[in-house]
């Protein structure tokens, strides 16, 4: 009797691996039977897509050191001297790359003698904000920026002891405001030494005239445009898309009394016009122009309602002809609509513009951990204007 044939095997085609954060933004994983996603709320777009490369929401994120400072300092921004917000995100620009290994020097410094001095300024300003108090604050925030340096420094020339130094220096000058004195440095150490604090420039680059000037999140983000005539710079926001891609940018703006003013501008997938670019790709461009005479603050951000993530560029253009670029990142992805794109500030030095690139579920959102509370709204992504 003839043998029947044997049944075809079925084999499961192998997946392709992953080649752009596109193809795993929908990716999620199953625990218990129950769909899990992590909530990038705050995250840098970069932080977002490094995560999503990685495509395991149940490991632990990586994010660069000093995230919950730069939270907190962000969520004070309205109350904190400007010289005093200034300072804080330049000591956080001090923490190694995102993925680098940290010593614990510049972890105590990031995790603990910052949010201590953050914490004393509002336990002593409860009652409203007073001179003693902001300079103190200022006094440890321009000593902490000086150790912050060189202890990058001793970390990228690997020195070991002088690493042990800036630690002990840390614990012997913040003892009286430090609630646990828990730095742990083992072996002979040569005494601490002590520095004079004195006043100290915006620790940023100017904009180069004529030029332009490059912003990252995570690498040089922040610079600074003089002011013309003692008075605030208008900007223009050009925001590269490729052609269909919908959109809308927006600025708020804050005045020293606290008030509000939004201006917003979106794109369409059919109408938006398309400029040459000499490259195969159509291009659109979004433009908005922000007018800053007697402004304070101001949030550029923009709304992204793509499929999958989009890495750009923002242009900002001064009147004196710098440009500055921006990498922006729009995830187009339900949940974190918005990025916002920069942060300015005025300082009597000029604006002090920073690349923020952080995603939010709303302008709503967005608004309260930058510190612009002071706003009615008719839903998450509409004020009341």
């Amino acid at each position: 009797m003839p043998t029947p044939p044997r049944p075809r095997r079925l084999v499961a085609p192998v997946r392709a691996p992953v080649q752009h954060a596109g193809e795993i933004v929908g990716r999620l994983t199953r625990l218990g039977g129950r769909r899990v996603e992590r909530d990038y709320t705050g995250w840098t777009g970069h932080e977002v897509l490094d995560d999503l490369r990685e495509g395991d929401v149940t490991a632990d994120p990586v994010r660069r050191a000093g995230h919950d400072v730069v939270r907190r300092i962000n969520a004070l921004s309205g109350s904190l001297p400007p010289e005093a917000v200034v300072l804080g995100r330049a000591i956080t620009d001090t923490a190694p790359p995102l993925g680098d290994p940290i010593s614990p020097a510049m972890r105590d410094l990031l995790g603990t003698y910052v949010p201590q001095s953050l914490d004393a300024y509002v336990a002593s300003t409860r009652r409203g904000p007073h001179t003693p108090a902001q300079e103190l604050l200022l006094t440890q925030l321009r000593l902490l920026f000086d150790v912050a340096h060189h202890i990058e420094r001793a970390e990228n020339e690997h020195d070991e002891q002088a690493l042990i130094i800036q630690a002990r220096f840390l614990r012997e000058r913040f003892a009286e405001i430090s609630r646990s004195n828990d730095l742990d440095v083992e072996g002979s150490t040569p005494p601490a030494p002590r520095r004079p604090v004195a006043p100290r420039p915006v620790p940023t680059r100017p904009a180069f005239e004529h030029g332009r000037s490059f912003l990252h999140p995570h690498h040089e983000p922040v610079v600074l445009v003089p002011l013309a005539d003692g008075a605030g710079p208008s900007l223009t926001l050009r925001l590269a898309l490729p052609r269909g891609y919908a959109a809308r940018a927006g600025a708020v703006t804050e005045q020293p009394s606290g008030t509000t003013a939004f201006v917003q501008k979106a794109t369409r997938r059919v109408l938006a016009p398309r400029r040459s670019t000499g490259f195969a790709t159509a291009q659109t461009d979004l433009t908005l122009r922000v007018d800053l005479a007697s402004e304070r603050r101001v949030l550029l951000y923009a709304y992204g309602f793509g499929v999958r993530p989009l890495e750009t560029t923002a242009f900002v253009t001064t009147p004196t002809g710098s440009s500055i670029e921006l990498a922006t990142v729009l995830l187009g992805r339900r949940g974190h609509l918005l990025t916002v794109i920069a942060s300015g500030l005025l300082t009597p030095e000029g604006l002090v513009l920073r690349n923020e690139g952080t995603v939010w579920p709303d302008l709503r959102s967005a608004c309260a951990a930058y510190d612009m509370r002071r706003i009615s709204w008719l839903d998450a992504h509409t004020p009341f204007v």
